[in-house]
């Protein structure tokens, strides 16, 4: 029912590849008159199967029991959220998502680094505070 989209099909996928990528896959159709579904139900798998990583790490988000875990399932939900721009590409073939890929990854790189000195810190006040209470 929602593979038959206008958005979906092959030759959306077709004008944003390459030209042999292009012809290879003109000449698989003609093998195979199923390819054309196929990639749709790829597509949506893997759109369904991304957001339903980024529900779950939003969940880790909010309920993680540690720093460290939340740090992690942001890295990996910045991550997601790349793979789910990437297939948004694909699907509408717009070259401009991959300026917001690009965005997307830094900021998911440079959060998870501050994130990390955060934790580094909070670490050595802990254990200062340790050493200070033992003595």
């Amino acid at each position: 029912m929602f593979l038959n989209m206008s958005s979906l099909n092959l030759n959306n996928l077709l004008a944003s590849a390459p030209v042999q990528t292009a012809e290879a896959t003109r000449d698989l159709i003609m093998v195979n008159p199923y390819a054309e579904g196929m990639i749709n139900i790829l597509l949506w798998g893997g759109t369904l199967s991304l957001v339903t990583g980024i529900i779950l790490c939003v969940a880790r988000i909010l309920r993680g029991p540690h720093m460290a875990d939340r740090v992690l399932a942001a890295d990996t939900l910045s991550l997601q959220v790349l793979g789910l721009v990437v297939l948004l590409t694909i699907i509408t073939r717009e070259s401009m998502y991959f300026d917001a890929c690009l965005a997307v990854a830094i900021l998911g790189f440079a959060s998870t680094v501050a994130f990390s000195q955060y934790i580094g810190a909070r670490a050595e006040e802990k254990l200062l505070k340790n050493k200070e209470s033992q003595s």
